[in-house]
């Protein structure tokens, strides 16, 4: 894209985000979360313009353009979800998103498919298509919360707004999680074989751990014995998340091959913000709070035993047999 471009997608971001925060209701909660995503893409065009020519300016235009395929897959789950009145698609497009992202990062990077760059977009391809299979069966059923709140809430205002709230949203946050794969295929060669080899070993270290998680909730559910229970046994009695767990550090895997590139570790903000995100922020206080809700007694006993998110440290055993997520 020749340098007008550029300005015309950041003057096109600016015209975006104002509308985003004029049209955003009064009732919204979280508009801290909001105002940080509006700005995050205007920090990355400045960042990128006060950038000379150089490999890092170069990779920073190429990360921002990967937002283009990001917004592309969010719109689409938008216009789906809208149609279909079930805003829980979005969980089906978050994990094709950042392959649509990896995609047109290799594309612009004009650098062949080496060992290096084609087992991250196998470990990616592997991680997106296994999750969002998933998640469509999750989802496709009907709108799950907390989506079926917004509806609710939100009342006719929600058939735009569900394009800030839920869509857009996400969408810059899974830009901003995708940043190291900018670094990853545009590291120029030789690239070092330390990163694919400790980085592949964290990424299978969190594939592992989601996927035995998922497979051992799914068992679980499908015993009619289960019916009302929590999980507590294999992975769900290491923490209350294994599965969150897992997906960060898949995520912290692909930053350490982006430590191929000289530049690679100014994307450190990536994987810190993913397990905050996971663990902290979103996914795991919204199970938390729903599991509070639903199995009050049998929840408080089991995190009383069970970390939240993070292995160590342990809490104090306690007397009692019901346990994690079901």
């Amino acid at each position: 894209m020749r340098p007008d471009g550029w300005t015309l997608a950041a003057l096109a971001w600016v015209a975006l985000a104002a509308i985003w925060l004029l049209a955003m209701p009064g009732k919204t909660r979280g508009k801290a979360w909001h105002y940080v995503m509006m700005a995050a893409p205007l920090v990355a065009f400045a960042a990128a313009f006060a950038v000379p020519p150089s490999l890092l300016h170069e990779t920073l235009f190429i990360w921002i353009a990967s937002g283009g395929a990001i917004l592309s897959i969010v719109a689409l789950g938008w216009l789906a979800g809208t149609l279909k009145r079930n805003h829980g698609l979005m969980d089906v497009a978050y994990p094709l998103a950042p392959l649509a992202a990896a995609g047109v990062i290799f594309a612009l990077s004009g650098l062949p498919l080496d060992l290096f760059s084609g087992l991250f977009l196998v470990s990616l391809g592997v991680w997106s298509i296994r999750l969002a299979i998933q998640t469509w069966g999750h989802n496709i059923h009907a709108e799950r919360q907390p989506y079926a709140h917004w509806r609710k809430s939100f009342g006719p205002t929600w058939l735009w707004w569900s394009a800030f709230q839920v869509h857009l949203l996400q969408g810059v946050t899974v830009w901003l999680w995708c940043a190291p794969f900018a670094f990853i295929l545009t590291a120029p060669a030789p690239r070092p074989a330390l990163p694919l080899l400790l980085g592949g070993a964290v990424w299978l270290t969190g594939f592992a751990l989601q996927s035995t998680a998922d497979r051992q909730l799914a068992d679980f559910k499908r015993a009619p014995a289960n019916r009302g229970g929590l999980l507590d046994t294999g992975a769900w009695a290491i923490v209350r998340h294994p599965n969150y767990l897992g997906e960060s550090v898949m995520w912290a895997g692909w930053f350490v091959l982006a430590l191929a590139h000289p530049w690679g570790w100014i994307t450190v903000f990536a994987p810190l913000y993913t397990g905050w995100f996971m663990g902290y922020a979103s996914a795991a206080p919204f199970k938390e709070q729903h599991m509070a809700r639903s199995r009050p007694e049998a929840w408080a006993a089991y995190c009383a035993r069970t970390p939240r998110f993070l292995p160590w440290p342990r809490p104090r055993a306690t007397t009692g047999t019901e346990g994690a997520d079901a």
